[in-house]
């Protein structure tokens, strides 16, 4: 089973965790969270960052997810894991809570698999349904003959 490390500008990874732990009921094996303080030495970082995927790999592999690419967190866990580990790693940036959770379902898969689920799951986890007001459809203010009046049709 794959490892899970999330490294977050703080306090970002510690709320996704309490979410995760909220969706699944209790915290799941093989996930750790280090979140970076701002005023936190990068050397400091990158050796917590190392601790928490020799903590979390099981054999298979780590993933880092990431809040930002190119940002202190993304480039420590580059550090951490590609320079540094002697195991398999990927990096996944852009980490929200929908990319979370299917990571978390999909640590059997191979890890360059795994890699490419996080990101169309993030992506498929960002929905724009637009600012609507409540329905309220025995009241339209527009004309009978006005566009306007079936707005709501689709």
């Amino acid at each position: 089973m794959l490892g899970l490390v999330l490294v977050t500008h703080a306090p970002l990874g510690d709320a996704i965790r309490q979410c995760v732990q909220h969706v699944m009921g209790s915290a799941p094996e093989g996930f750790s969270v280090v979140d970076v303080r701002s005023d936190e030495d990068i050397d400091q970082t990158v050796l917590r960052i190392q601790d928490a995927a020799r903590n979390v790999h099981a054999g298979t592999g780590v993933v880092f997810l990431t809040d930002l690419f190119g940002a202190t967190p993304s480039n420590a866990a580059v550090r951490a894991g590609v320079e540094s580990l002697n195991l398999p790693t990927v990096l996944v940036s852009g980490c929200n809570l929908p990319m979370v959770l299917r990571a978390l379902g999909f640590r059997d898969l191979p890890i360059n698999e795994v890699a490419e689920r996080l990101v169309m799951g993030g992506r498929n986890g960002i929905v724009s349904t637009g600012a609507t007001a409540p329905q309220r459809q025995t009241f339209n203010p527009a004309k009978s003959d006005d566009s306007a009046r079936n707005h709501h049709q689709q």
